[in-house]
């Protein structure tokens, strides 16, 4: 077997600079776990997609289940004064990425961001959150992941002030049985989910879909049990 010298020498070369390139790529990233805006107006139009379907509005006290790295949140806080936040999970590393995250958005909009931040690590079982305090619990794209949702959801309950309300934002499947292409985990399907949360003693006051992201729909519920 002739081995091409000339060839290895090359692809080897390219195996470098790839390496080179994907770690400088890596080291420009203001922070890890998922996008990041390059402008400020990015991030503003990211909030129109999220936070007025979230329903956030200034002085509430808000509690993010399956916050990852608070992004998210802080794009919120650019157009929402004084929200009180509570950003969970049970993944720490993600959480750890916050800080970052919140300088590079405060760099982007050149001033401070006028929210309060409390990080909180969960368990798969249950938030770690204080009772009865929460104007609003969010959970973006995370309920599908929860395996043991039965105590997480009746932990939610608990948090909720009796007029609080528990917002969920899915890629609904259109049948039963799809899967999603990136976590790997199933759709939830509508009729199930609704009636799952019903179980769960929560009423639907209403949802709607994102106009400018579509299959992101967002459930409002409100606890109705005791």
């Amino acid at each position: 077997m002739t081995i091409n010298l000339k060839f290895i020498a090359i692809l080897f070369i390219g195996l470098f600079l790839f390496r080179c390139s994907s770690l400088k790529r890596s080291k420009n990233k203001p922070y890890e776990y998922g996008w990041y805006p390059k402008t400020y107006q990015e991030a503003i139009d990211n909030f129109e997609n999220y936070s007025k379907l979230l329903g956030c509005k200034q002085g509430e006290t808000i509690a993010s289940i399956g916050a990852g790295n608070g992004r998210v949140e802080v794009e919120v806080s650019y157009v929402v004064d004084d929200i009180h936040w509570y950003l969970q999970e049970i993944d720490s590393s993600r959480l750890y990425q916050f800080d970052k995250v919140l300088e590079y958005h405060e760099e982007l909009k050149g001033m401070v961001i006028k929210a309060e931040f409390n990080l909180v690590v969960g368990t798969e079982t249950s938030t770690n959150l204080p009772q009865g305090i929460f104007d609003r619990v969010i959970m973006i794209n995370v309920f599908h992941e929860i395996i043991a949702r039965e105590p997480i959801m009746l932990d939610i309950r608990k948090l909720l002030k009796p007029d609080g309300k528990l917002v969920i934002m899915e890629r609904m499947g259109s049948k039963l049985g799809q899967i999603h292409g990136d976590c790997k985990h199933l759709k939830l399907y509508e009729p199930d989910f609704l009636k799952e949360m019903d179980d769960y003693g929560y009423e639907s006051m209403n949802h709607q879909v994102g106009e400018e992201i579509s299959a992101l729909t967002f459930y409002t519920f409100k606890s109705i049990a005791n």
